[in-house]
């Protein structure tokens, strides 16, 4: 579909197109909170520290799925074992080069 039929207020259309390839737009919205928050905890750049801690906080709190946007609400609709994610994560923090590696992978 073409951008300019898109622009001409054919949205059901592009809506269509979009289920029919399989893009889910609100998944790729998750795995981008999820992997801000990932660069935000573990990331080189020069973060204030409460945006480290926040994302910590989110990565590694205690797990409540049923809580919209939450670290295991998210995970799971990822199809993610929000648990062993929390392992891997965790992991990360003794093996920096491996986390660094990942990380290039998010950005």
């Amino acid at each position: 579909m073409s951008v300019a039929r898109v622009r001409a207020g054919n949205v059901d259309e592009e809506e269509g197109f979009v289920a029919s390839r399989g893009v889910k737009p609100e998944r790729n919205l998750l795995a981008a909170v999820l992997a801000r928050a990932i660069c935000d905890a573990f990331g080189s750049a020069q973060c204030d520290r409460h945006v480290v801690r926040s994302a910590r906080q989110w990565l590694f709190g205690k797990l409540t799925p049923t809580r919209a946007f939450s670290f295991a609400w998210v995970a799971q609709h990822l199809d993610l074992d929000p648990i062993a994610l929390q392992g891997t994560l965790r992991s990360y923090e003794t093996n920096p080069i491996i986390l660094q590696e990942r990380l290039s992978l998010l950005r």
